[in-house]
């Protein structure tokens, strides 16, 4: 009850604009007892700004004055009350890339926390643990602040960051971690789900322990997201137009949903894969057109197979959890 309190006291101090069923930030939208976070598409300010929106209200959050964030680093904690967010140095004139950090704001406590010390863009994707008390990350080391050198030789690796300790620790046999792909943990914090390679082949489902390093590829795909339930992996195929679900033992791949059929103009993809409900009941999709630049935000009922188109040209989603009570 109490951190209720505090976050919605929180959101009435920072609340921008109410929002109903559909926001009025830059197209935003709510859900039902959930918390959702979008990227911005404020203009001459790409990546500065994340929004964290509810039924109670929208609160803008800004990358700290030195840094800008880096695209697809970014999550929401579990409780809706801490973001983590790659992020890149720059100086105050051309915006260039120097160093990398990792970086956690406190929606409760107004703050900035910085963890690390990595190349130039050598932040990736990264993901809270199911209880909140840890973040993987992917991540290059190597070359730090003002060395113009690059580290492209070094390969990105999964990290663990223990956030009461702020203890960084490497997964073994973890390397060739796509570092833009989604992370994703196993309900029980005992493994992630990742992708293994770039876009092009190959490109692989994989799931490693977070201790030993012990690592299992499951399936052709990208952009995994593990099932609350533990039940499922959805991930999309290498057109970006199948979403497909597998158990975590590699079996009963399934396709729950095919851009290519249809009837919807230019040829459809989805951007970042597919994102769970907190009930695991529904799936909700980023689709872009490469034609167009078009964009829609689905979600799928997995019991009925409906799909509800929830909005137009939106900003992409991030994160999706569940509104504390």
């Amino acid at each position: 009850m109490r951190n209720r309190l505090l976050i919605a006291l929180l959101l009435a101090t920072l609340l921008m604009l109410p929002c109903a069923s559909y926001g009025k930030i830059n197209g935003t939208f709510t859900l039902p007892d959930s918390v959702l976070l979008f990227e911005t598409d404020s203009p001459g300010a790409p990546y500065d700004e994340l929004l964290v929106v509810s039924t109670m209200g929208t609160v803008v959050v800004q990358a700290p004055s030195s840094f800008w964030g880096q695209l697809d680093t970014m999550a929401l904690a579990p409780g809706a009350d801490r973001i983590v967010w790659g992020l890149s140095l720059h100086d105050d004139f051309e915006k260039k890339s120097f160093k990398s950090v990792l970086g956690m704001y406190s929606l409760l406590d107004k703050s900035w926390k910085t963890y690390g010390d990595f190349c130039a863009n050598g932040v990736g994707s990264a993901a809270f643990s199911p209880d909140g008390t840890k973040i993987a990350f992917a991540s290059r080391s190597g070359i730090t602040l003002y060395d113009s050198r690059s580290c492209s030789d070094n390969p990105y690796v999964l990290q663990i960051l223990d956030i009461a300790t702020g203890m960084i620790t490497t997964i073994p046999n973890s390397e060739g971690v796509m570092e833009n792909a989604r992370l994703s943990w196993s309900p029980d914090g005992r493994y992630i789900a990742f992708q293994v390679g770039g876009w092009d082949p190959p490109h692989r489902i994989a799931l490693i322990d977070v201790v030993s390093g012990t690592k299992k590829e499951i399936a052709d795909g990208i952009n995994p997201s593990w099932s609350p339930n533990g039940d499922w992996i959805a991930y999309t195929d290498r057109s970006m137009q199948k979403c497909i679900l597998i158990h975590p033992d590699g079996t009963g791949a399934k396709v729950v949903r095919d851009l290519g059929k249809g009837l919807r103009f230019g040829y459809w993809i989805f951007h970042q894969g597919a994102m769970w409900s907190p009930d695991g009941k529904r799936l909700l999709f980023d689709e872009e057109t490469v034609d167009s630049g078009g964009r829609d935000v689905t979600i799928l009922d997995l019991s009925s197979g409906k799909v509800t188109k929830v909005s137009r040209n939106s900003p992409f989603v991030l994160g999706w959890v569940a509104e504390r009570h």
